[in-house]
């Protein structure tokens, strides 16, 4: 077949085709079109009404979801914070302005218990033009249901569950545990950008500080239907406007296990009845774990983490003895707890032997003045030993006459005194540990060798914490390791898996000798083990304790003694005791400070004595906690139900 005989489309053929596919097209076009203007028929003319009042009666509101806060919990799971349910009250100032009467402001002022300055502060509120604000928080349910009462009366005013922070063991263990507050209007412009929002709450002391972070949580989002005066609809009405969509939970904030031990601390608590003021600090000195880190007076966290009253407010700023000061981290006087330091240093430079001799006639001629001995009639021939057991100053004036203040101030440095233990909580205090150099700065007529005498028994200028006391006597316990102290073991999720362990951490070697030790440690066995000790006649039963007692004067004494109890408070002696035990196998640390208490021997040391008891035995210590938690008795890991 030729090329041209080729069969050829016509051109009414390809117009017919064209055609029908014109309208094929044009039909589904129409229908499409068809089924919109049905639908909007419907919804303009059959369901208008519905959707108008849907449209102009109902507001969707977004409303943050508070993160529950972590929990802080002791080393055997007990909770030292924790959330309980409360309510919290909040206004929407501009349906508020819109709908109320005076009507409302009498309800809101009778179901809440306003006082005239509340009540202006709400009308100031008011008229903010502010989106939302927190009327009150942790509303009793009497007035919730007052309020949920008459709802339809106070347009704009919403209740909310939510949780309140909660410390089972009130002012036990205040100052280590914390308080939260509302985070301030300066700090907010720094923590927005962090999810932080007006009114939340942030850790102002302690471990509720410290780890603020880990314990705060991410909040979540609620969005809610609301009509024209703040009333939440149903859920049907919410579901019609907005979907399933509703709401983004929250996350919740990680627990902090502590080291911390509920026991220990009520029973120190229970130890430290008859005294106004002061610290304990107890340390394990096989790894450097805070026990119990407790300072008096006391503060109740749950008032300051609620609605402060200001007669409490009041109350703290005026006493005397600082109830929001953390005396365990607070560097004063040691007094003769810093004895350790002076008879290492003489031991280790050679300047004395350990059974090399001293004669203790009461007092000790140096720079054309008598330096007395606490025991006016003098102890007679002492030791390296005795001299610790029985205190006695002349040893130590010899020796630090021989050696002098710099040399002394090495060793002092070398147990951790005059810098920090790397504790994270309430800036602890570094102490002050003077040297030569230091008094021909800051020393108003520079640097005597009297100075040396004084600072070689803990007084002068020479200042230490509690915290840092039970540290360097931890390291005489556990053979020369230095530990930081270690305030949490873990961080756990809220399915409770670890998230985050802290393994104990060795600060520093203080490179102390075996002889220098072993004197050590028999001295400070002998002051409570033996006759002859300054606390012998507080021996337990069950157990052997090594410790020191130590008595700081803080006033320059006359020419005459004049007894604590006759002086001002404010000028008595501040009470020592620091001891480990058992002596063989040390498990415990405990330093005792009472402000201006009186004597270390008659005053810390049988406090110091009674947490030893009960706590080695572990009996009453544990019915003591139940007691205050008014629960059944508490299981603890590693104990049989």
């Amino acid at each position: 077949m030729a090329l041209g005989d080729l069969p050829t489309r016509g051109r009414h053929g390809e117009l017919a085709e064209y055609g029908a596919r014109y309208g094929w097209t044009l039909a589904i076009v129409l229908v499409a079109f068809g089924i919109i203007a049905l639908r909007l028929w419907q919804i303009q003319v059959i369901e208008g009404e519905r959707y108008y009042r849907a449209a102009t009666e109902n507001i969707i509101r977004q409303v943050e979801v508070s993160a529950p806060r972590g929990r802080i919990l002791d080393r055997y799971g007990v909770a030292l914070a924790e959330n309980r349910p409360s309510f919290d009250v909040y206004m929407v100032p501009h349906i508020f302005r819109r709908h109320a009467d005076e009507e409302a402001y009498a309800l809101l002022k009778r179901y809440m218990n306003l006082s005239e300055a509340e009540l202006a502060r709400i009308r100031g509120m008011v008229e903010s033009n502010r989106g939302e604000v927190l009327l009150r928080r942790d509303v009793p349910r009497l007035e919730v249901a007052r309020l949920e009462e008459d709802r339809l009366r106070l347009p704009g005013i919403e209740v909310r569950a939510t949780a309140h922070r909660h410390y089972p063991l009130h002012h036990v263990g205040g100052h280590a545990v914390g308080f939260v507050a509302e985070v301030g209007r300066d700090e907010l412009r720094n923590l927005r950008a962090y999810g932080y929002r007006s009114g939340d709450r942030v850790g102002r002391m302690g471990l509720e500080s410290a780890f603020e972070e880990v314990l705060h949580g991410s909040p979540g989002l609620d969005r809610v239907v609301v009509d024209a005066r703040g009333n939440r609809q149903g859920e049907s009405q919410t579901r019609f406007l907005i979907g399933e969509y509703q709401r983004i939970e929250p996350v919740a904030g990680r627990d902090v296990v502590s080291t911390l031990d509920a026991d220990l601390m009520v029973i120190i608590d229970e130890a430290m009845r008859r005294y106004a003021a002061g610290a304990v600090v107890a340390v394990d000195p096989r790894d450097g774990s805070v026990r119990g880190l407790y300072s008096k007076p006391h503060f109740n966290p749950n008032a300051w983490s609620g609605r402060l009253s200001a007669m409490e407010k009041m109350r703290s700023d005026n006493d005397p003895f600082k109830p929001m000061l953390d005396k365990s981290v607070n560097a004063y006087f040691p007094g003769s707890v810093y004895k350790i330091v002076g008879t290492w240093a003489a031991l280790h430079d050679g300047i004395y032997e350990p059974h090399d001799e001293v004669d203790c006639p009461g007092y000790y001629h140096f720079g054309g003045r008598r330096w007395r001995c606490h025991k006016r009639g003098g102890h007679g021939d002492v030791d390296a030993y005795t001299s610790m057991a029985l205190s006695c100053d002349v040893y130590f004036y010899k020796l630090a006459e021989e050696m002098g203040m710099d040399r002394m101030a090495e060793f002092a440095r070398r147990f951790g005194f005059g810098e920090r233990t790397g504790l994270p909580i309430n800036h602890e205090s570094a102490g002050r540990i003077p040297d030569t150099e230091w008094y021909r700065q800051y020393g108003p007529d520079g640097y005597t060798r009297g100075m040396d005498l004084n600072s070689v028994l803990g007084q002068g200028d020479t200042l230490t914490t509690p915290l840092q006391v039970a540290m360097a006597y931890a390291a005489i316990a556990n053979g020369g390791d230095l530990y930081y102290p270690r305030m949490v073991e873990e961080i756990r999720n809220q399915s409770g898996d670890v998230v985050f362990a802290y393994e104990p951490r060795v600060r520093k070697k203080v490179g102390i000798d075996a002889e220098s030790l072993e004197v050590l440690r028999r001295g400070l066995w002998m002051g409570v083990e033996d006759d002859i000790g300054t606390a012998s006649r507080l021996r337990l039963d069950h157990a052997e304790v090594a410790g020191k007692t130590g008595t700081a004067q803080v006033a320059k004494l006359g020419a005459v003694r004049v007894a604590n109890s006759d002086k001002e408070i404010r000028l008595r002696d501040h009470a020592w005791f620091a001891a480990y035990a058992p002596y063989d196998d040390p498990e415990l640390v405990l330093v005792v400070f009472l402000e201006h208490a009186g004597h270390g021997g008659a005053e810390a040391a049988p406090v110091a004595m009674e947490i030893f008891d009960r706590y080695l035995t572990r009996k009453q210590g544990f019915d003591a906690l139940e007691v205050r938690l008014g629960s059944a008795p508490l299981e603890r890991a590693g104990e049989a139900p």
